[in-house]
């Protein structure tokens, strides 16, 4: 008994039945090809043309398959897990590279990265303008803030560790937690970054303008997280220049050469040590990634005043940059990858 004739079509239809139907681009060609064949047929030669045109029809039945199976495999991919947050007892290695002037500098508090105010001062040796060689520092915290530690000043690969919660900011895991839940409004994401920040209302910040307040509490966000998501990044960039006073400059570097935005907020400078210069944050001109911290004279002074002979510093004059050279979660303090 002859077997029944094959309907190509069913076939194909039931070879994938719950694919998705191919999208016009996948299908484009060859029905342009179909098209073609079919237009460009003889006046004479019917044949001909007729396997033309089945060769044509044979090439769409072709893609219109290879467009199902292709749009089924995107379609059931096993999405990616994604990576799991940090342990609590884990540590966070920070490396960062400071270029200043050749002068005897002080770091201000800072918490859990480079925020801080930047002075300098008079030392043994007459303070000049000239770049000096530029410093690394290094150090850990663990993850929920309960530890700190840095590397060891005799040489070797040991490390000091200290124990105790810096109580001013935020551990590196509740600072991941407040960028996880930022929302995309920048006013409401400014707000939950006031709520939850530990405001540093130490005397040196006394007389900072509210904007200058806000925008210290948000560029540590950036400089306390492990990593920041590109639209969180996005976000942030939002918040800053919605701050009063504002100021964003493109065509800056940081230590590594990179191109970076320099923004900062105007406010309040007096001719006393920290609170002549004002702090600006280095972000990726085009992904608004964290690059580092620089600072920059607010207004023209005298390092350690004028009748200590120190050199005359212009407003706007950059002192001192900070730059990120990497932040890495690892098991232990004295771990660097």
């Amino acid at each position: 008994m002859a077997e029944p004739a094959m309907d190509e079509m069913t076939a194909v239809r039931q070879l994938r039945a719950d694919a998705p139907v191919p999208d016009h681009a996948r299908l484009t060609p060859a029905r342009r090809r179909l098209l073609d064949e079919i237009e460009g047929r003889p006046r004479r030669g019917y044949g001909g043309w007729q396997l033309r045109a089945l060769g044509a029809v044979a090439a769409v039945l072709a893609a219109a398959l290879l467009s199902t199976l292709t749009l089924w495999g995107d379609h059931h991919a096993t999405p990616t897990k994604p990576a799991a947050p940090p342990g609590a007892h884990q540590w966070v290695y920070l490396e960062s590279r400071y270029d200043t002037w050749h002068c005897r500098t002080n770091l201000g508090p800072q918490g859990y990265g480079e925020v801080g105010a930047f002075y300098m001062d008079p030392g043994p040796e007459p303070c000049t303008e000239e770049p000096a060689r530029s410093t690394d520092d290094e150090g850990w915290t663990r993850y929920d803030g309960g530890r700190q530690a840095d590397g060891n000043a005799s040489g070797t690969d040991a490390v000091h560790e200290w124990g105790g919660t810096n109580a001013n900011y935020l551990s590196p895991q509740a600072t991941d937690a407040l960028v996880a839940d930022l929302p995309d409004d920048p006013d409401a994401a400014l707000r939950l970054i006031l709520e939850r920040s530990v405001p540093d209302r130490a005397t040196y910040k006394v007389r900072l303008t509210q904007a200058q307040r806000d925008f210290d509490e948000v560029v540590e966000v950036l400089s306390g997280a492990t990593a920041v998501p590109s639209d969180k990044a996005r976000v942030i960039h939002r918040v800053i220049m919605s701050l009063a006073e504002a100021t964003e400059a493109a065509g800056a570097t940081d230590g590594a050469g990179r191109k970076v935005l320099a923004i900062g907020v105007d406010g309040n400078f007096r001719d006393y040590a920290w609170e002549r210069n004002s702090m600006q944050v280095l972000l990726d001109p085009e992904t608004f990634a964290y690059r580092g911290v620089r600072w920059v004279a607010g207004m023209d002074y005298y390092v350690g005043g004028k009748a200590s002979g120190g050199p005359l510093v212009t407003k706007g004059t950059v002192i001192a940059t900070a730059t990120r050279v990497a932040t890495v979660v690892v098991d232990k303090a004295g771990d660097r990858n």
